[in-house]
Formats: C-alpha cells, sequence, structure tokens
C-alpha cells in the first residue's frame, strides 16, 4: 500500500487535472449546498436569525428604544 500511494504522488499530472482536483476537494471541504447559497446569496442562517430578529417579546433590553422614550 505504502509504494502504490508514493508511485500514485510521484505521477505527474497537467495543470487541467491539477486544478480539477483542486476543485474537486474544495467541493468536498465547504459542501456543495454551502458553495451554491454563498454564490446565490441565500444564506439560511442569516434569514432565520433577520425573521427571528422581528419579535416584540424579545426587544426588551438595552437599546431596544430610543433615549428619552
Amino acid at each position: 500500500m505504502r509504494d502504490s500511494m508514493r508511485d500514485q504522488l510521484n505521477t505527474e499530472i497537467t495543470r487541467k487535472q491539477f486544478l480539477q482536483y483542486l476543485a474537486a476537494a474544495a467541493l468536498a471541504l465547504f459542501g456543495l449546498n454551502n458553495l451554491l447559497s454563498l454564490l446565490t446569496g441565500n444564506h439560511r442562517d442569516v434569514q432565520r436569525i433577520l425573521v427571528n430578529s422581528g419579535n416584540t417579546d424579545s426587544q426588551d433590553g438595552f437599546g431596544s428604544r430610543r433615549f428619552g422614550v
């Protein structure tokens, strides 16, 4: 197994193959869904926070109202 891994690491690849491997590794690392949401601007976590921030019960803390009112 060690020799086969060494042989694979010593084989020469073209620039196109390297970029393909790099793109596949990036997709595996970040996930295709996260990449698409980043590119389209649809961030579900941000939208969920914005929807939940409109709740009037949770806005009774410091700085939630205008000064002097």
